[in-house]
């Protein structure tokens, strides 16, 4: 199958069925953002704040398949009064990595951020996350600030 007629379906996470999933796509982001699973905030806790964002924003949290076969994760949001969305996370499974479906999910990504009005679109990212920092330059995104003691890194891109 190419990309050309793949079709992808989205469906909002939940977070007790996904838990397994969304914890194992946790955990890769860690590791491919900071070399290891230190920064990984714990099962419980970030299950439940998973729970709590799906309630704020169900559109934006959501998973991606392709023939049942989970392609990626988004976790997205327009906090009331900005004008800016965030992306929280972005997150393409190993076998589908590389092949366009980043771009498709992203395209996704700015349809929900338009829907709410939002004017641009941020997100953190770890400076050595090469793979990370490739795509989100290929989507138009731009450096502008780093976190407190360069471990992240913002990027802003105009809607």
């Amino acid at each position: 199958m190419t990309l050309t007629t793949a079709t992808l379906t989205y469906r909002t996470i939940d977070p007790r069925r996904d838990a397994d999933l969304l914890l194992a796509h946790q955990l890769e982001t860690c590791i491919a953002s900071f070399g290891d699973d230190a920064h990984f905030q714990g099962a419980g806790r970030y299950l439940e704040w998973v729970k709590s964002k799906v309630e704020e924003f169900p559109e934006g949290f959501l998973l991606a398949f392709l023939d049942g076969r989970c392609v990626g994760q988004m976790e997205l949001e327009v906090p009331y009064g900005r004008t800016a969305g965030y992306v929280n996370l972005f997150y393409v499974t190993r076998p589908f990595r590389g092949l366009g479906f980043g771009r498709v999910m992203h395209e996704r990504a700015e349809a929900y951020f338009r829907s709410w009005e939002a004017t641009s679109t941020r997100l953190h990212v770890s400076p050595t996350n090469e793979r990370a920092l490739r795509f989100y330059r290929r989507m138009g995104y731009r450096r502008t600030s780093d976190y407190p003691g360069g471990v992240l890194w913002e990027m802003v891109k105009d809607l």
